[in-house]
């Protein structure tokens, strides 16, 4: 089976109110939940976000943007005009290296997912 790769990253410190701080010695980032509009279920925080992929890579040689969204429940809970008023930022890009690496069908083949346990390196 192949899968489509993408690669991005999201700048945390473009939510409203983010600060990095250090806490134990270490630098970490603080970021309100209410005033950001993310989600807390089942004892976890989601930030919402919508990827758009273009399949021409723009002047900057990206293929798409990340952006925040606000979940379905919130929405509703503004209406269509409020939510429209609110500017969410765009968090960051995204590059499609299956177009230029991989098969001949643009794809790259990922033979596990990575174990969650043995990539992180986190001292806390």
């Amino acid at each position: 089976m192949s899968q489509k790769v993408l690669s991005g990253s999201l700048a945390l410190t473009k939510l409203q109110s983010a600060i990095i701080t250090t806490k134990k010695g270490a630098k970490c980032i603080l970021v309100p939940i209410e005033s950001n509009f993310l989600t807390e279920k089942d004892g976890a925080i989601y930030l919402n976000v919508l990827v758009i992929v273009r399949e021409e890579e723009d002047k900057y040689g990206q293929n798409g943007f990340i952006c925040q969204k606000l979940d379905t429940a919130k929405y509703k809970e503004l209406g269509a005009e409020k939510a429209k008023e609110i500017k969410l930022p765009i968090l960051g890009n995204i590059k499609d290296f299956g177009l230029s690496h991989g098969d001949s069908d643009g794809t790259t083949q990922i033979s596990e997912p990575m174990n969650a346990e043995e990539s992180d390196d986190l001292p806390f």
